[in-house]
């Protein structure tokens, strides 16, 4: 058989709700989590740049491949080839 318990008031599901804040101490602590942020080096966004422009310059080659193929498969199946 199924067990079936009461829930009290203790018994909450319900996400934890959040303190308010002032708009300063808001402020305080996006100033100390910013501060917390490793960002990239000018050298290493370049570097990241250029690969992912590598990328897309592949992948549109191998599309243009498989495109190609599909195409012309395409043709001699409706006998247009």
């Amino acid at each position: 058989m199924v067990d079936v318990t009461k829930k009290t008031e203790t018994d909450t599901d319900a996400p934890a709700l959040r303190r308010r804040t002032s708009a300063f101490q808001f402020l305080l602590e996006v100033r100390r989590e910013w501060s917390k942020v490793t960002w990239p080096t000018w050298k290493e966004t370049y570097l990241t740049t250029i690969m992912v422009g590598v990328m897309v310059v592949l992948t549109m080659i191998f599309f243009f491949f498989v495109d190609s193929i599909l195409a012309y498969g395409e043709r001699l199946l409706i006998g247009a080839a």
